[in-house]
């Protein structure tokens, strides 16, 4: 069982406590597994060994390990569905495109997983690799047959466990299934440490953590002078009714002088009309759901005052998530709201650069975007605190040393 660690009573955390009203407690303590350290090891530079790459939808994150890898001086390919929103990588990465554009997380995508699993098998067994970098178990169950014929090793890279996210009888399923053929991968990749505890530590020698840290060149390319003093709320990335937007728009109602950018992609129909309804009225609230490009939302998050990650902790996944806005956030030097029973917010707690609400609670979600806006010198401290913590912990260079890392074990044999 994780943990949890002592509340924070900095004179900070004091503030935002008698303005939201609640005591709010970390959360699990940080996970900690005895993986091999080969973070320190020297590397040799790379002959021309050749990467194939697997994932069924367009991601930041495997975008920024491609090109880390390519930097390296690694040749890699992808195999990618791509879908939902925009994807762009240079012309000199090989790309196998499946072009159906179903909606990611959606129900009905399990209707077209065949079509998926049918052309990744053939360009798996088709194109030459020396080693396989799948993500997510959609793509790693089939990469690991492969990869067994053709005596390649395979680096698993787990976005989610799919395991936690699927209902009923197939949640078991999965997660079984899941956790009996992971052990047979050469390395395990997680996002955040607490993961360690969902996915077990049975094979924890096998598992390294690279986090959803963004590449600090994004943030020197944007960064401009803010021109106005409006108090401008950011939410970026995949808006879904378990992420509390509607929630938020509703909060904002109450709160004068504030203006919020919703920017991202909404695959649930009837979710998008609700938004739409809540804010048709509403001349502060800015809202694109068609899908962007990362670098608008890098702009977006450094043009704002505050942003937010609030995920249903009554998901079991969600309660493992340390997504990239969050690190956006520290990248930015922003403060976010996130909800309590997350591994995120235990990284807001810890690093005191945010505020922790109760997941659902309008009163006091009000009270924390209350005083942030009204309180600029707090705002500015746990802002400077997020950005030491992502330029000492978190920052991509960090992640990506980890990364060059695993190759080198795992090319070496």
């Amino acid at each position: 069982m994780m943990q949890k660690p002592p509340k924070m009573e900095n004179q900070d955390q004091v503030i935002i406590k008698k303005n939201i009203g609640c005591d709010l407690e970390a959360m699990p303590s940080e996970g900690v597994h005895d993986f091999k350290d080969i973070h320190g090891i020297k590397r040799s530079t790379p002959k021309e060994n050749k990467i194939l790459m697997a994932i069924s939808y367009p991601d930041t994150r495997l975008k920024k390990e491609l090109e880390s890898l390519k930097k390296s001086g690694y040749k890699v390919s992808l195999i990618i569905w791509e879908r939902s929103w925009p994807f762009i990588l240079d012309d000199d990465v090989e790309v196998k495109s499946l072009k159906l554009d179903v909606p990611v997380g959606h129900v009905k995508t399990l209707f077209y997983f065949p079509v998926w699993w049918i052309f990744l098998l053939f360009w798996l067994l088709v194109m030459k690799w020396d080693v396989l970098h799948a993500v997510n178990f959609d793509t790693y169950l089939f990469s690991i047959i492969v990869a067994k014929i053709k005596r390649k090793p395979v680096v698993y890279d787990i976005f989610d466990f799919y395991g936690d996210v699927m209902e009923g009888f197939l949640r078991p399923l999965i997660s079984n299934l899941d956790n009996f053929t992971m052990k047979f991968a050469d390395v395990i990749i997680i996002a955040d440490d607490s993961r360690i505890y969902q996915i077990g530590q049975n094979i924890k020698n096998k598992i390294i953590t690279i986090n959803n840290a963004p590449e600090e060149s994004l943030f020197w390319k944007n960064r401009k002078n803010k021109e106005d003093n409006e108090f401008k709320i950011f939410l970026g990335g995949k808006i879904t009714g378990q992420r509390c937007t509607d929630l938020i728009i509703s909060a904002i109602k109450d709160i004068e002088n504030v203006q919020l950018i919703i920017k991202g992609y909404c695959g649930e129909k009837n979710y998008i009309n609700k938004l739409l309804a809540l804010t048709n009225d509403m001349k502060n609230v800015s809202m694109d759901l068609s899908g962007v490009l990362y670098d608008e939302i890098i702009q977006n998050t450094l043009d704002a005052d505050l942003t937010l990650a609030l995920y249903d902790p009554g998901i079991p996944n969600n309660v493992y998530a340390s997504p990239n806005k969050l690190f956006e956030a520290m990248a930015s030097g922003i403060p976010i709201i996130v909800n309590e029973n997350t591994s995120m917010a235990n990284i807001v707690q810890k690093e005191n650069c945010g505020v922790v609400i109760p997941y659902g609670d309008k009163e006091s979600l009000i009270g924390a975007i209350s005083c942030l806006k009204d309180n600029e010198g707090l705002r500015k401290r746990l802002g400077y605190n997020g950005r030491k913590a992502y330029e000492n912990k978190y920052n991509w260079k960090i992640m990506e040393n980890r990364l060059n890392s695993i190759y080198h074990q795992v090319l070496k044999g």
